[in-house]
């Protein structure tokens, strides 16, 4: 993109009234003084701007950083309509613009602008607290699936096992993305839910796929020599810890910038979990115990194992989207190469 046209361009950020989405918006400009106008071309095939019919407030991207102030419509026929009309287009000569379109115009406010760091807390309150009791709950729900299902095929063929485990997985993958989805899709703007879910069971189901190969070698790895089950062992829980985080990257890289950060807190997130998971589950479970015996200690490992990678994955979520808030989203840093 030219520089002339970049300098054109600026990112809207605000709240819808009725929904409650967080929304970002590329969008045309130009600018009076302490007013940002952006004119709504064909207003009668695009609803963002109604928003606005009563002042709302807005944050704007301009000089490098993010500014903040109300927002409302100006309508056609008003003398602040022919003023704003007059002003935009002063900023481009040879446009042709219709009376009937409609203007956002946008109060700049000084107590308002403060460091955007600051500015975006209130977004945030309270959500590492959401996302810990969300997303213990979803891979509580979620691994119940695997946890019950190991305890039903222990005895049965090693394939019939796999494949009920690996059905299991992708189930407990898909509650987990449904339950992830709910808090992110309430802060990041333009967040696709049906995205994140696919993706969260595709790396439930590929780390699975991992975690059933001792259930299918016929003698467990007891018979593989020590120079194979250490590299295959290391390869495998680096692909365990990296699948979901991975898978998710890809729903995520749309609306974030650096997501690839998310790969790598999720990883230190699930070797918590894991770790916590193994610590208290392996001494518990024996032979010979019941097939509900099993399964309740399956159940309170994965309760733990939840709630350690909601709270580790929490904590990491918060500075990823709060370095995201200081900086306009990807698709408008996209528009801008």
């Amino acid at each position: 993109m030219t520089a002339g046209l970049r300098r054109n361009l600026t990112e809207l950020r605000y709240q819808g009234r009725l929904s409650g989405r967080h929304v970002a918006l590329p969008v045309s400009y130009a600018r009076s003084d302490h007013n940002v106008v952006v004119r709504v071309a064909r207003a009668h095939t695009k609803s963002w701007w109604r928003n606005f019919r009563t002042p709302r407030p807005i944050s704007v991207w301009l000089d490098g950083r993010w500014q903040y102030g109300t927002g409302h419509v100006t309508p056609p026929g008003s003398l602040e309509h022919e003023e704003v009309a007059a002003v935009y287009q002063a900023k481009y000569p040879r446009m042709v613009i219709p009376t009937t379109d409609p203007f956002v115009v946008i109060e700049l406010q000084a107590a308002h602008n403060l460091p955007s760091s600051v500015a975006a807390e209130p977004k945030y309150v309270g959500l590492w607290r959401r996302w810990c009791i969300s997303v213990t709950l979803g891979e509580l729900f979620g691994f119940a699936a695997p946890a019950l299902t190991g305890a039903l095929v222990r005895d049965a063929a090693p394939a019939t096992a796999a494949l009920a485990l690996l059905a299991a997985g992708a189930i407990e993958g898909t509650v987990l993305g449904w339950f992830q989805a709910g808090v992110l899709g309430s802060v990041v703007p333009g967040f696709r839910r049906a995205d994140w879910i696919l993706a969260t069971a595709l790396g439930a189901l590929l780390a699975w796929s991992i975690g059933v190969i001792p259930v299918v070698a016929s003698n467990g790895l007891d018979s593989w020599p020590p120079a194979v089950v250490i590299p295959a062992a290391t390869i495998g829980v680096v692909v365990i810890l990296l699948s979901i985080g991975v898978t998710q990257w890809f729903a995520l890289r749309r609306h974030i910038h650096h997501a690839g950060q998310w790969i790598w807190a999720n990883a230190a997130a699930w070797l918590a979990a894991l770790l916590v998971f193994t610590t208290v589950t392996t001494p518990l479970w024996q032979p010979g115990q019941s097939t509900a015996h099993t399964a309740l200690i399956g159940l309170f490992g994965g309760l733990l194992m939840a709630l350690t990678m909601a709270a580790v994955s929490g904590v990491f979520l918060l500075r990823i989207l709060r370095a995201q808030q200081a900086a306009p989203s990807a698709a408008f840093r996209n528009q801008e190469r």
